[in-house]
């Protein structure tokens, strides 16, 4: 049973009394139970929302999204567990089947065409679905079908950012190289154009309103994760985004925060108080680990920066919103170290978030399965502690965040 949380006064997240009371840390090693909660996430996760049609998802009445949400993040999710883990099963089956059977679903009605709501790569089916299929398959037609169409998106080419904008495609090539390197032969050039172009626009601004576009640095919607995605998918490209890096460390606020844009504006607003991934320390620390080693100039930098931030996820970390990968307890305790990564997520276990969801401790998500935002996100934070406890390597560069530090 974890100890009782107590609200913050911004109802932002949860007081860590363990902060102010170091022995509160003892006995809350979950790397220990990683495995057995890995199973049981993943227990839940196939029996809420099983593989099967019509689809029972809810995030925005059961639309797929990609990466983000629905049947093809889970698949995802899958394809990784049975790289690490393929004799792991749930009740029978092995990650390899469920991965099938959760890319079996119709994802093939839907159309390659970008739309306003789906931006052209993580939220994007048609490419999140080709590009998941070819690592399960190794069949280099969907890799072509994936290539085939990146040119055609080009409803908004200003789009940039990893969620809906083109630094999200070169995390889905990157993964595609990843599990079929002979891949690499037709993706390499795209990945070169697509740098390029990304780095056509200065500065990176984001914003679904053309006449309102905001400089976000975090690393769903802004620089960092524009960076990442740039010197992880071709390290040679790293000089050319250095000045951008250092111009993001520059911007960490004493606390050890970062705000949620590089704005000229003065804007004194409640964002320098988000500490989530996809704003603010805990995505900065997912992003500036994966790509520490392209940026030799910068490595202590980036390590006193990582430490910094350390300190505000620890303080302010312990979210209010249902655990989960993007904002959420989960995401946040993946960034830090035992044994306060333990203490993080022992407030995310399969129990607690039930429990805590059902007597109204957690703001519910609108997502109840999905990668980024759900179930599927708990279970890969679970997949990333049980690695670790293994002794198979550092999870947050050898496996990293879904589709955006993952290799």
């Amino acid at each position: 049973m974890a100890p009782e949380l107590r609200p913050d006064p911004s109802f932002r997240y949860f007081i860590n009394d363990a902060q102010y009371d170091s022995t509160r840390l003892a006995g809350s090693r979950n790397s220990a139970l990683a495995h057995v909660n890995l199973l049981a996430s993943l227990t839940d996760l196939v029996t809420t929302t099983p593989p099967t049609l019509p689809w029972s998802g809810t995030f925005a009445n059961g639309l797929y999204c990609g990466l983000f949400a629905g049947p093809t993040s889970i698949a995802y999710l899958f394809l990784w567990l049975a790289k690490l883990n393929p004799t792991f099963t749930v009740n029978g089956k092995t990650p390899a089947e469920y991965c099938a059977a959760y890319l079996a679903l119709n994802q093939d009605s839907y159309g390659p065409e970008e739309t306003q709501r789906s931006g052209c790569s993580l939220n994007h089916e048609f490419m999140c679905y080709n590009a998941v299929k070819a690592c399960h398959t190794q069949d280099l037609s969907y890799v072509r079908a994936f290539a085939d169409n990146i040119a055609k998106l080009t409803l908004r080419p200003a789009f940039i950012e990893v969620l809906f904008g083109r630094a999200g495609l070169l995390a889905l090539m990157r993964t595609m190289k990843y599990f079929l390197p002979e891949s690499a032969e037709i993706l390499d050039p795209h990945i070169t154009d697509v740098i390029e172009h990304c780095l056509s626009y200065d500065p990176w601004t984001f914003g679904v309103r053309p006449d309102y576009q905001k400089r976000y640095i975090g690393a769903a919607h802004g620089d960092i994760g524009i960076i990442a995605n740039i010197a992880l998918s071709n390290p040679a490209y790293a000089p050319r985004v250095q000045p951008r890096l250092e111009r993001i460390l520059d911007l960490q606020l004493p606390d050890g925060n970062w705000p949620a844009c590089d704005d000229d504006d003065g804007d004194d607003s409640d964002d320098k108080q988000l500490v989530q991934f996809c704003h603010g320390a805990p995505g900065m620390i997912w992003c500036l680990v994966a790509m520490q080693p392209y940026f030799p100039a910068l490595q202590d930098r980036i390590d006193a920066a990582v430490d910094k931030a350390k300190g505000i996820v620890w303080e302010k970390g312990m979210l209010q919103k249902e655990p989960c990968l993007c904002h959420g307890i989960t995401g946040n305790a993946l960034t830090l170290t035992e044994p306060q990564r333990s203490y993080f997520l022992q407030f995310a276990t399969p129990e607690e978030v039930k429990s805590g969801l059902e007597e109204g401790r957690f703001e519910k998500s609108s997502d109840g399965s999905g990668l980024w935002w759900s179930e599927a996100g708990r279970a890969w934070g679970w997949m990333m502690v049980d690695y670790d406890a293994g002794g198979r390597g550092d999870s947050l560069r050898d496996i990293g965040f879904p589709g955006v530090t993952s290799p």
